[in-house]
């Protein structure tokens, strides 16, 4: 689903350390006196680039769906060529490329700018150059089955158990976190680094699912760092699903972690980069 403003609470984000890829150092972000700009966006080759923007939270400041009305919000790749994101609603905080002018591409860096009344806010990432990738793997039916809550739904369905078997290349850079998805839920099992497999033994798959599509997704360093501070089981590699920025407001009750790459602001602007291979589900053999 597509981020509503009105679902993001704006009560949301008291963050205490400002800590920028660009400034080394450690700053008390005034909270307490003078709100600033929050910037999150999470990019990903052939996703929509969406950048959500607001401020945090004074209990001075009245809390208003569009803190920020004059701003302007930028991003380019390595071409320097800066595109102008467009305010999907009057009242809304998110920012969208919405004549899809920017390619997002494994290995590059872009740069993100938003320019307020009073300052300019700057962030920076590098698309991961060499993700964890998919080479095989296998999905074989146990004959057992289990009732759960369907993902993003107030129901309960009987799904079937599968045991899951998968190998794959783990990420070049150690410092980057890797998770199996599938139908916009995370996959639980055991990981085996050394030997580059995962196995989960009740991987659970809709009672008239014949396949799925696999997802391998790798996560940047500083994201990696919001998924250490607190597990973000939603975790989602596009906006269409589950939203990052929902994901973190829900999973840390409006407290972010302890750190920033925005320079002029706080928040995080990351990258994930996702793996998919469509898999057969086997029966049981006889």
């Amino acid at each position: 689903m597509i981020i509503k403003s009105e679902k993001l609470t704006f009560f949301l984000l008291l963050i205490i350390l400002l800590s920028s890829c660009a400034n080394s150092m450690i700053e008390n972000a005034p909270w307490n006196n003078t709100p600033v700009p929050v910037v999150f966006s999470v990019i990903s080759p052939n996703e929509p680039v969406q950048v959500y923007l607001n401020k945090t939270y004074s209990q001075n400041s009245p809390a208003v769906k569009n803190p920020y009305p004059e701003a302007q919000v930028y991003m380019c790749g390595p071409d320097n060529n800066w595109i102008k994101l467009t305010r999907l609603s009057p009242d809304t905080c998110i920012f969208e490329d919405s004549q899809k002018q920017l390619i997002v591409e494994k290995g590059k860096t872009y740069s993100l700018k938003v320019e307020l009344s009073d300052r300019t806010v700057y962030a920076q990432t590098t698309v991961v150059p060499e993700p964890a990738l998919i080479i095989d793997a296998n999905c074989i039916l146990t004959g057992d089955s289990d009732i759960r809550n369907i993902f993003d739904s107030q129901r309960y369905d009987t799904l079937l158990v599968n045991n899951l078997s998968i190998k794959y290349s783990p990420p070049g850079n150690k410092d980057c976190e890797y998770l199996f998805s599938a139908n916009s839920e995370q996959i639980y099992g055991t990981r085996f680094p050394n030997q580059g497999s995962f196995q989960s033994t009740d991987f659970g798959t809709p009672k008239d699912s014949t396949s799925f599509t696999l997802e391998l997704t790798t996560v940047d360093p500083y994201y990696k760092k919001y998924l250490d501070a607190e597990s973000i089981n939603s975790l989602s590699n596009n906006y269409s699903n589950n939203s990052p920025i929902l994901a973190l407001i829900q999973s840390f009750g409006g407290v972010l972690p302890q750190f920033s790459n925005i320079v002029n602001g706080v928040g995080l602007f990351g990258n994930t980069v996702t793996d998919r291979k469509r898999i057969t589900i086997k029966p049981l053999a006889k």
